[in-house]
């Protein structure tokens, strides 16, 4: 059913790279590529490598060019009518190797580890609408994009003397660590499950923090945050915290809760919320606010996607196969 999704998905990213390959493991299915690692051996640099929904999960993979990875998303069971299979792209660990700088990764439910591995220096690496167990990011690395995730792991920048401009934004993360050495990585946008531990001049804007530990915060600079702690709790931490902040905020009036809503609904603020308008300059807090809200089931703006197939539940032989299909674009 997921193969066609292909021909919409064709018309959003044909434009961007030299050539699209197409994964497909489900049986009966005849797809060029049944593993994304022959895909990935298969690509050039700037290719996009297209992975289907499926019941099986695929294959481990090691990025060792410049790729586009892209999955129908996640929680498709829960989030209702996104797209009309609820299979994602399911796939244990991803490790960015020397040569993947300039890749990204979109859609895919990634259920174990995500990371470069062994301190490899990694550049330029966007991750997108994904579901993540746990990214841990080591070696002296630039310019890294994480947008839309549902991290329900740890987020760690380990191991490492700088890590310059990374941005994490508008994203659920189960807890947040970061190398006594690292510099310019910024936190906006999220809402943190658990602890921090952040090293060296962090900046955390507009984020919904419900853990209890905080520390080795020394030169960061925390600004129009909500906490469910007091601001007593981050007196030892070494940061900079300020007024603009919420302390003391309790759960219960923060979110809608996840009764009657979905793994990743259940953080959009409740009527009332002490988030709400609590931002820099003005905004909503969290994961739903900003410019860029996090997205359900990491379906991006923009994106078509397949709501529905009908097909008929035999044909004569040599006869006419009617098939209607809809779509949208969301």
């Amino acid at each position: 059913m997921n193969r066609l999704l292909l021909p919409f998905l064709l018309l959003t990213f044909a434009t961007q790279a030299q050539n699209i390959l197409r994964v497909n493991n489900n049986l009966g299915i005849n797809a060029p590529y049944t593993t994304i690692s022959a895909a990935i051996a298969a690509a050039g640099v700037n290719d996009i490598i297209m992975v289907e929904g499926s019941i099986t999960a695929y294959d481990n993979i090691i990025i060792t060019k410049k790729v586009k990875i892209v999955g129908p998303g996640y929680y498709l069971l829960e989030n209702l009518n996104l797209q009309g299979s609820p299979s994602s792209a399911s796939l244990a660990s991803i490790t960015l190797a020397v040569g993947s700088d300039g890749s990204s990764f979109y859609g895919l439910n990634v259920t174990g580890g995500f990371g470069n591995g062994d301190n490899v220096q990694t550049n330029n690496i966007t991750i997108s609408n994904c579901r993540i167990g746990g990214l841990t990011l080591s070696g002296d690395s630039n310019h890294f994009f994480i947008s839309g995730c549902y991290i329900t792991g740890n987020l760690v920048f380990s191991n490492v003397s700088e890590y310059t401009s990374a941005i994490v934004s508008n994203n659920y993360i189960g807890g947040f660590g970061q190398g006594s050495g690292t510099t310019l990585v910024t936190l906006t946008q999220n809402v943190i499950g658990g602890g921090i531990s952040a090293g060296f001049n962090c900046d955390l804007r507009n984020n919904i923090l419900t853990g209890t530990s905080f520390g080795g915060l020394n030169g960061s600079v925390i600004k129009n945050n909500v906490f469910t702690v007091t601001q007593a709790s981050l007196s030892g931490s070494g940061a900079t915290v300020d007024n603009t902040n919420v302390f003391s905020a309790l759960t219960s009036t923060l979110f809608i809760g996840l009764a009657g809503n979905t793994t990743d609904t259940q953080w959009k603020l409740k009527i009332g919320s002490p988030a709400i308008g609590s931002g820099v300059s003005g905004e909503d807090c969290g994961m739903y606010g900003g410019n860029t809200p996090y997205r359900p089931s990491g379906i991006q703006v923009g994106q078509p996607t397949i709501t529905n197939i009908t097909t008929p539940a035999s044909v004569q032989q040599n006869g006419t196969l009617n098939v209607k299909v809809s779509a949208k674009v969301n």
